[in-house]
């Protein structure tokens, strides 16, 4: 692939993800706001201690070879046909496993309806398996398109079901049965667009190289996995359902950055890695561009979420939701952080080093872990910041090892994140003008507080980064965007 073909490939590539990531977080998002409107902070709250629980089986569901197959150079259809029965397999052993504990978790939390819940979650592992493989191929063969529109159209049909059945008084069920519910439909339209077709052969000497690889890549899904739920395990236990919807939603929100640019980005930015894993210098100089874009759209969107976090909770989802305001305003530090962070795992797996994301895997989760059991003594706030303090010593290593293995400096990480966080300051500093003006003689309403509070952010950001500090992915998109309309 030459230098033009891949770039040609990362941009189209980012443009479908991020298209689909902002569409789907869109129908989610808006989904989410009317079912925060129906349905009890107590609801939300079940639902997220069952969601840690099917996550769980989840990560054991291909056991990894999905990400496996991406990172192969050479696989044919012995290694598909392998990978699909095998998830089968798994998928079944799985699906049972949770309904026979079930029981016992519903126990745990003094939550009788959790066990039902579990129950009917578990045929999602069974007909999973039918579509993980085919879009697995779809990434590695670099279509992002494709599977962009099917991941929309999923999330399109589960938000519509679980609002209609919200509607008709459903209750927590509504949120269940969304997910389960859609896909029945997306199987037949996954391979109505993958071409693909299963044939009945285990090969064991397939099973064995990509296991090889994604044993490590598992490992460290279950560790990252298991640390990033263990807040809703603990807070659920502890605390109660109903302090676990109000982290909840926050912690939802603080996550969208992370999924519409990191995340969607990752899934580009993984196979084309994958492609140029021995050229170095190629390698570091996209590293390099894609920490500046990533910086360069989550900082002020984090930063922004936490200036305008009281108006939005309270305009958005309602005065009952008013103890998720604090909450959020601390994991948007967390989400800044985390996502230029989530960038390293992606250079470790291309470079066929999954053992360096275990490892660091290892050693984050223990981090985590100790700081959420020290936290709770001090309830919701105190967990979460202690979750702070255990971000960036995880931060700081993971950089370290990422640079070190494709020989960035220093000076060159830190130039790369200088523009969005020179940016994001000017802006802050605008939006805390406002807010003192606003309190003092505008006296705005909610909601259009968070309207001017919104407008002059982006306002003040683009403002700055494209006429001050002359910033050239934002002077370039903007130029685009002039020549578009």
């Amino acid at each position: 692939m030459t230098k033009a073909e891949m770039k040609q490939k990362i941009i189209s590539g980012s443009f479908w993800t991020v298209f689909s990531n902002v569409c789907s977080q869109l129908v989610t998002f808006s989904a989410t706001i009317v079912l925060a409107r129906l349905l009890t902070p107590g609801d939300f709250g079940i639902v997220a201690i069952s969601s840690v629980f099917i996550g769980v089986v989840i990560l054991f569901q291909d056991l990894g070879m999905g990400a496996a197959i991406i990172q192969r150079q050479n696989i044919d259809d012995d290694y598909l046909s392998t990978s699909f029965f095998v998830s089968i397999m798994a998928g079944v052993a799985l699906a049972a496993l949770l309904a026979a504990t079930s029981p016992f978790i519903a126990a745990f939390y003094k939550e009788p309806v959790l066990r039902d819940i579990l129950l009917v979650s578990s045929l999602g592992f069974v007909l999973s398996p039918f579509t993980s493989i085919h879009t697995s191929i779809l990434s590695k063969r670099l279509e992002f398109k494709k599977l962009s529109l099917v991941n929309l159209g999923n999330h399109a049909l589960s938000g519509l079901i679980s609002v209609v059945l919200a509607l008709l008084g459903y209750g927590v069920w509504s949120m269940v049965l969304g997910k389960i519910l859609s896909q029945p439909v997306l199987i037949p339209i996954v391979w109505s667009v993958v071409k693909w077709r299963p044939r009945a052969r285990l090969v064991r000497k397939c099973f064995t190289d990509l296991f090889g690889f994604s044993s490590n890549l598992l490992g460290f899904n279950i560790l990252n996995f298991f640390a990033r739920n263990l807040d809703n395990l603990i807070i659920g236990k502890y605390l109660g359902a109903q302090a676990l919807g109000y982290y909840s939603v926050a912690y939802n929100l603080m996550l969208k950055p992370l999924q519409l640019i990191s995340w969607s980005m990752g899934k580009v930015l993984f196979p084309v890695f994958s492609s140029i894993q021995g050229d170095r210098e190629r390698t570091r100089a996209v590293y390099l561009k894609v920490v500046r874009s990533i910086s360069l759209i989550t900082f002020p969107m984090m930063t922004g979420l936490f200036m305008v976090s009281e108006e939005f909770i309270l305009s958005v989802y309602g005065g009952r939701w008013e103890p998720a305001i604090l909450p959020l305003k601390l994991l948007c530090i967390v989400g800044a952080v985390q996502s230029i962070g989530t960038t390293g795992g992606i250079i470790f797996n291309s470079q066929g080093r999954p053992d360096l994301t275990l490892k660091l895997g290892v050693f984050s989760s223990a981090l985590v872990v100790v700081a959420f059991m020290v936290g709770i003594k001090w309830g919701l706030l105190g967990l979460i910041t202690a979750y702070i303090a255990a971000t960036i010593p995880i931060f700081l290593l993971g950089q370290y090892v990422t640079n070190r293995l494709i020989g960035i400096d220093l000076f060159s990480f830190v130039k790369a994140l200088a523009p969005s966080a020179a940016c994001s300051s000017v802006m802050v500093a605008f939006l805390l003008g406002f807010r003192l003006m606003n309190g003092s003689s505008l006296h705005l309403g909610m909601e259009y507080a968070l309207v001017a509070l919104v407008v002059l952010g982006i306002a003040t950001y683009l403002l700055f980064a494209a006429k001050v500090f002359k910033v050239p992915e934002v002077t370039e998109a903007l130029r685009m965007v002039r020549r578009k309309v």
